[in-house]
């Protein structure tokens, strides 16, 4: 499919040149972007080769720019604060990768999809889960996110009692989900996906809650409502949900899954485990069986996490390991 324009347009030294590189490194956004510095060439360029979509900054928009009616025109503001009227306003300092979220998101609210992006509007669901512990799950959720990322747009959730993701005083200053469900039994309506999405190399995530007491009280309704937001509102193909015991309701939340990763392990103690498992699960749903894909992972490769995670997960036996299954039992979409 061929892809639309993003004129970038900004006289500040190097900005619209490594943005512009950066976008386009993104092979999965749906347009390719030019980068111009000069006002009065973009202007130019933009008579002969209109784009169907600008990015460019508050002080470079003038009425000759303003005058060839871009379809969609985004301002880029030094001011987080800034409202133009009747036009989006982007904080442009921000990380490129919160950049690109908002760009979407606009996207999406303002352009028939089909016309801006070829994307499935169509929302998957891929469930990692296993009745056992220390087999592998998370470990393979993260890697498998790393694969898929690097041909759709994936989002993590992680659904366990204790996630291991509060370890920095960086990530629990970030809003996460228990901010997300807390301010929607407030009344309020959902946060700004940009307010709570994160990024990790080929994935996007958002912060898992605080504690296991948080999970718990999020009732399946709930879930449901996130997972009807996501579809409406976001870019993404598909979203990956690592799925602890603590869980409300479960077996519902795993039927909602489209296909269902179940690392499991060879031991006499697992095996009655897993059999226990079967035969509640399928006595509770006549579709879960055919959703579970058991996996036999090979042992995982770290005791550290490494200054170059997640890119790790992606080299190595593991990351070679991990692909074949995924090229074996492949996400049915």
């Amino acid at each position: 499919m061929k892809k639309n324009t993003i004129a970038i347009c900004d006289s500040e030294a190097g900005y619209a040149g490594t943005l512009t590189e950066y976008l386009n490194s993104r092979k999965k956004l749906p347009f390719h972007a030019e980068a111009f510095t000069d006002p009065a060439k973009f202007c130019q360029y933009a008579e002969k080769k209109q784009p169907a979509f600008l990015l460019i900054a508050e002080e470079n928009l003038n009425q000759q720019i303003q005058a060839l009616q871009i379809p969609h025109m985004m301002v880029l503001s030094s001011d987080r604060e800034s409202e133009e009227s009747g036009r989006k306003s982007i904080y442009k300092y921000q990380s490129a990768e919160s950049l690109i979220r908002e760009v979407m998101a606009y996207c999406q609210e303002s352009v028939f999809p089909e016309y801006i992006c070829g994307y499935k509007r169509k929302l998957r669901l891929a469930g990692v889960y296993s009745p056992l512990g220390r087999c592998g799950k998370t470990l393979f959720s993260l890697t498998a996110c790393q694969i898929w990322g690097e041909s759709r747009n994936v989002l993590y959730l992680n659904m366990e009692d204790y996630s291991g993701w509060q370890g920095s005083e960086e990530e629990a200053s970030f809003q996460n989900l228990s901010d997300l469900f807390y301010c929607l039994r407030q009344g309020k309506a959902f946060p700004r996906l940009e307010s709570l999405v994160r990024s990790c190399g080929n994935m996007d995530y958002i912060p898992p809650v605080s504690s296991f007491e948080d999970l718990r009280n999020i009732s399946y309704r709930e879930w449901t409502a996130l997972f009807d937001h996501l579809e409406k509102e976001s870019a993404y193909h598909l979203l990956v949900l690592d799925i602890g015991n603590g869980m409300e309701q479960l077996f519902s939340v795993l039927d909602l899954c489209d296909q269902i990763y179940m690392p499991v392990l060879n031991d006499w103690v697992s095996r009655q485990k897993l059999e226990q498992f079967k035969k509640i699960a399928f006595s509770l749903s006549d579709t879960l069986g055919s959703k579970i894909v058991e996996l036999h992972l090979p042992l995982a490769p770290c005791s550290e996490k490494s200054p170059d995670f997640p890119r790790d997960l992606l080299w190595g036996k593991w990351g070679e390991d991990v692909r074949k299954i995924l090229e074996v039992t492949p996400f049915h979409e």
